[in-house]
């Protein structure tokens, strides 16, 4: 049995999981210039994993989890420096406290910053993200999965300072019953003890109008406070590469060794390509980078469509057989009939 990742997608690898993204890249750059067995497989299917979240790395002697395992494994496993990736042992005591302090950092900031993109950005969500998972997930589980992704990201936008915009998973054009409330700071101007009630159709007409003003100003204010954040955070990584490089006569390239790519930059790159991604209705944060960033946004571009093509249609498939996230395969999980003791 060769090495198998499992990840979200279907035609292409998803911007719901950047960890996925960056997964598949590091296999990609690392692993088929070694010549070393793998396959991407396009399974859509969490209960393949422990924690009930992709990626997951499987093979004859390992089973790893997220991209921060996957890539320790992979990095004891072929330690090869020959190739575009430099493994995490291949870096200097120091550099791997900052490697691996990158990483934490890009969970902890970028991660929250894809989450209210991908889900609480209303123009996202409804024209882009939500469709999604019809491709990855067959009926009835098109509902179940997504509706839990978007309370978590509900729930990670909160953390920093951005509430829900308009309306649950479900919006039919009110307010769901699982909206996450907005926190103060994006709600200073709605913490009214009561709800107004309409007394005639006009005055109805009136308080709707009211509650879609107030929405817009909701919804702009996250937009901003979102871009300002990922400004911030933007701003500390070129900061980082001025520490590690200061003598460099550019203002931004590979943070370790010159032409390799660290554990750390591949997973900051998955995710300004998932915030960034040209199907994204609303690429407000695409455009700040841009203009504000533009060394950094050249390398990274350039860095993100090298990795992109690394990517070798031998080497992905779907998912088949109980790999695939059907009603059949989870009834026959629950009844016992079907494990997935691969991974456990």
């Amino acid at each position: 049995m060769s090495l198998e990742l499992h990840v979200w997608g279907d035609d292409n690898l998803s911007i719901i999981e950047p960890e996925c993204i960056a997964a598949a890249w590091l296999l990609s750059i690392h692993l088929v210039s070694q010549k070393i067995n793998f396959t991407i497989v396009k399974s859509n299917n969490t209960n393949l994993s422990r924690t009930l979240r992709l990626p997951l790395l499987v093979g004859p002697s390992v089973s790893a989890e997220g991209f921060v395992e996957i890539a320790s494994y992979i990095s004891r496993a072929y330690p090869s420096d020959s190739t575009k990736f430099v493994p995490d042992g291949k870096l200097s005591a120091k550099d791997q406290l900052i490697n691996a302090s990158l990483q934490s950092y890009v969970k902890k900031t970028l991660h929250n910053v894809h989450q209210y993109n991908t889900y609480v950005n209303t123009k996202n969500y409804e024209n882009y993200t939500r469709k999604l998972f019809s491709h990855y997930l067959p009926f009835p589980m098109m509902y179940n999965q997504p509706l839990k992704f978007y309370k978590d990201a509900c729930e990670q936008a909160k953390l920093i300072g951005l509430g829900t915009n308009k309306t649950g998973f479900f919006s039919f054009g009110g307010a769901g019953e699982d909206e996450v409330l907005d926190t103060e700071l994006v709600n200073d101007d709605e913490d009214e003890e009561y709800k107004e009630v309409a007394i005639s159709a006009l005055h109805e007409k009136m308080i709707l109008a009211k509650s879609k003003d107030k929405a817009i100003m909701r919804e702009s204010r996250n937009a901003f406070k979102c871009i300002a954040l990922t400004h911030g955070y933007i701003k500390h990584v070129i900061k980082l590469f001025e520490e590690l490089n200061p003598s460099s006569p550019v203002t931004y390239a590979y943070l370790f060794k010159p032409k390799k790519v660290s554990s750390s930059e591949l997973l900051l790159y998955a995710y300004i390509y998932s915030i960034t991604l040209h199907d994204l209705p609303d690429r407000s944060i695409a455009e700040h980078l841009e203009n504000e960033f533009p060394a950094f946004w050249k390398f990274a571009t350039t860095i993100i469509t090298a990795l992109q093509d690394s990517l070798k249609p031998g080497y992905l498939r779907k998912g088949k057989g109980k790999e695939v996230p059907s009603l059949w395969n989870e009834l026959g999980l629950l009844s016992g009939l079907i494990s997935y003791e691969v991974a456990k």
